[in-house]
């Protein structure tokens, strides 16, 4: 290919892509700020406008709070408190000249907060009223100096029987010495209790409040409305045509008082906008930029193209085309990446389809395993998350298999598959009405199995019953022939998927030969029933578990099959042949693994003589713990040294009262668990039925002698006490030391 760069369809498209790749970061970038800078403007706006609105709250919380200070100075007055006593005192004690200067003291105060017209002082029980102007009686008062309509009056005189801590009420024509004002009433209580005896009311004028705001609240704001109980009390409204407001928007900002229940009101103008000389900024900023982007990009391209049109000749030349020599289609170059592309694509479709059917494969062997039995370490329940099967010991499950037995023609594979194809559909049909999460696959012993699973306890009141009703009915709806669908017991952890499969497979093996068998049955009875649980699958896990020393999951095996027998009550007599088919898979492995069984078999049939089942399980149990621990130490030379070191220890002191397993690992410097490992190693037993075998073989030879007493006996041998070389004695031998003595003889 030997085109100019520029006249190349593929380097046109380069430095258009870049061209565009530069260009809109560029767009964007500017939108952004642009974006930015009126959302900065808009933001110190709104803070200024914050900042103005807690201004003047505080401007009117100051005057409030000096209301307040008001009306705490007069709870203080002694003349107050006196006033408010129901007696005389007050007319006895204040004279005339006293009075006056009260009166004059009460005006000032008045006075000097500015903004009240006048104030006073109900004394309700006295139904009295002081004010600069002098005492009245209460209808006196509001009938010749302050007078009120009967509705306004009414109020006032409601406030005053109430305990009000600061309240302010709505603004209230008053005639005042008979000219009319607005005022804004303010009640204050002198005393904290339900029914004050003093009660201070200031009427604040609303001119002067009026004037005050205009000279201390002055805002920028379109409009500032004071409100009390939800009634204005105070409006102001900035100078301007209505006109140049109404093409704004305003926006409104409320502030709650902190001295009383009086809230603000305020609405300002949203009046942000970007300068025009940002605006210019900008557009020749993106000018500029593009520019640059431009020669960029063209730069870019030509030093891409280089290398891509030295690869697209070399991946053309292995093309034909009739025309080659002649000319070149625009964007032939691209025919052959193509057609790899395609090839790709093609093996890598067929690579994943290898892989689903190699996952399918893993996860049918792995679910055959959990119905033979899965008995989990950590290793391979990463195994179970690989293949993508969320199972946990935690989760409870049940298996159901499903049989197409009934079927006896199965030389028709088209009607068995489409038997399985709806299976399949009626299966995830009934698992939506149910809610459980399924798994579906097939089985040897059956045609289908389903394992159920779910995080917490399911199967009550019939559920699983009704599933595998459901289904049955189902199937048997659609396909015409009744198949055999038969729920296992719902048990939690993944080996439960194992115990709920052989539960329904027995039921179905059961099925299918009282079908085969029926006229047998009928004249035959059962002579031996299989009541222990020791499927042959577990089994061969537990045998391959002792072979490479895998001590967890062997006892395990054991603890689940000891579990489940305890299930199911077995009689005293099954128990037995249940342990001593476990003893018997124990031998079976020590003879693979050349060591002597005879000792093993003497001790477990002293064991079965006595009948204590708990014993013989315990037995089982230390013969388990003593092949993984041999296989698992079984090459180390380390360990055949040492432990060649602790036999020969014991072998000298064991007539010591102090040997034990404590004093082996001081005297070694190991763990007391890993001497008993080793000691069990070496030994084939365990290291107290070792040093109990030395000390009963001395005491025999020593009561056979007839030389000393037991009690001498005992301590030689290395007993503390006599009760407890007695009850060793009569563990290992059988008899008590008198009864050997009388044999011996």
């Amino acid at each position: 290919m030997r085109h100019g760069s520029f006249g190349s369809v593929t380097f046109r498209k380069i430095f258009l892509s870049y061209t565009v790749i530069l260009i809109i970061p560029i767009i964007v970038f500017s939108s952004l700020n642009v974006q930015r800078n009126i959302t900065e403007e808009r933001q110190r706006l709104h803070d200024k406008h914050i900042s103005d609105a807690n201004r003047i709250a505080v401007v009117v919380d100051d005057k409030l709070k000096e209301l307040k200070n008001l009306g705490k100075l007069m709870s203080e007055e002694s003349w107050v408190r006196k006033m408010m006593q129901n007696t005389d005192v007050y007319e006895n004690e204040f004279d005339f000249l006293k009075m006056l200067e009260i009166r004059r003291n009460f005006e000032n105060s008045i006075n000097s907060l500015n903004i009240l017209s006048f104030g006073m002082i109900v004394f309700p029980e006295k139904e009295q009223i002081f004010s600069a102007w002098g005492t009245y009686a209460e209808d006196d008062f509001f009938s010749g100096v302050a007078v009120f309509d009967d509705e306004t009056r009414q109020r006032i005189e409601n406030n005053v029987l109430e305990q009000q801590y600061f309240k302010v009420l709505p603004p209230e024509t008053v005639k005042l010495w008979g000219n009319s004002k607005r005022v804004i009433p303010v009640f204050q209580s002198l005393e904290v209790v339900n029914q004050p005896r003093g009660v201070l009311i200031l009427f604040i004028d609303s001119a002067y409040f009026a004037d005050y705001m205009h000279r201390f609240g002055s805002i920028e704001s379109k409009d500032m409305l004071i409100t009390t109980q939800g009634q204005p009390i105070y409006r102001q409204t900035q100078a301007g045509s209505d006109g140049e407001h109404k093409s704004q928007h305003s926006y409104e900002l409320v502030v709650p008082s902190l001295e009383s229940d009086l809230r603000y009101r305020i609405s300002y103008l949203d009046s942000s906008v970007i300068g025009i000389n940002n605006l210019f900024s900008s557009l020749l900023a993106i000018l500029i930029s593009s520019a640059l982007g431009a020669l960029t990009a063209f730069l870019l391209a030509k030093i891409s193209y280089r290398p891509l049109g030295a690869l697209l000749s070399k991946l053309s030349a292995a093309i034909r085309y009739d025309d080659v020599r002649h000319s070149l289609v625009s964007g032939s170059e691209y025919n052959y990446i193509e057609e790899s592309f395609d090839r790709l694509l093609h093996e890598n479709e067929k690579l994943q389809r290898s892989m689903q059917d190699y996952e399918k494969a893993a996860k049918s062997n792995l679910f055959q395993r959990l119905l033979k039995g899965y008995f989990t370490d950590e290793q391979q329940m990463n195994g179970l998350k690989k293949i993508g099967i969320g199972y946990t010991d935690e989760m409870h499950y049940c298996t159901v298999l499903i049989s197409f037995h009934a079927i006896r023609d199965v030389s028709d594979f088209d009607q068995i598959r489409k038997i399985e194809l709806m299976t399949i559909v009626i299966v995830e049909k009934v698992m939506e009405l149910h809610g459980l999460d399924y798994e579906l696959f097939e089985v040897t012993h059956a045609d289908k199995a389903l394992i159920l699973s779910s995080d917490y306890i399911f199967g009550q009141e019939g559920m699983i019953e009704q599933i595998a009703l459901s289904i049955t009915e189902e199937i048997e709806q659609a396909c015409g022939f009744h198949p055999y669908v038969l729920p296992g017991t719902v048990e939690k952890g993944l080996v439960g998927i194992s115990k709920s499969y052989y539960a329904a497979n027995e039921s179905l093996q059961y099925i299918l030969f009282s079908r085969d068998h029926q006229a047998d049955l009928q004249e035959e009875s059962v002579q031996t029933i299989v009541e222990y649980y020791y499927p042959t699958d577990w089994e061969v896990q537990l045998i391959n578990n002792l072979k490479i020393g895998n001590l967890d999951t062997s006892i395990q095996i054991l603890h689940e099959i000891s579990t489940e027998n305890g299930k199911r009550c077995l009689s005293e007599t099954s128990t037995i042949r249940l342990v001593s088919l476990l003893m018997e898979t124990m031998l079976r492995v020590l003879h693979e693994l050349n060591l002597d069984t005879g000792i093993y078999v003497k001790q477990f049939a002293n064991k079965a003589e006595g009948a204590d089942i708990g014993e013989m399980w315990g037995y089982v149990y230390e013969v388990v713990t003593l092949i993984c621990e041999r296989n698992r130490y079984s090459n180390s030379m380390t360990t055949i040294e040492v432990g060649s070191q602790l036999v020969q220890y014991v072998s000298e002191n064991y007539t010591s009262a102090d040997v034990s397993l404590k004093r082996l690992a001081e005297i070694f410097q190991m763990s007391v668990s890993k001497v008993s490992k080793i000691f069990k190693e070496i030994t084939g037993i365990n290291f107290y039925d070792y040093l109990c075998r030395l000390r009963m073989e001395m005491a025999k030879e020593l009561l056979r002698e007839r030389k000393c007493g037991i009690d001498d006996i005992a301590h030689r041998v290395g007993y503390e006490n006599v009760y407890s070389f007695k009850r060793a004695f009569i563990r290992y031998e059988g008899i008590k030391p008198d009864e050997y003595v009388d044999i011996a003889m």
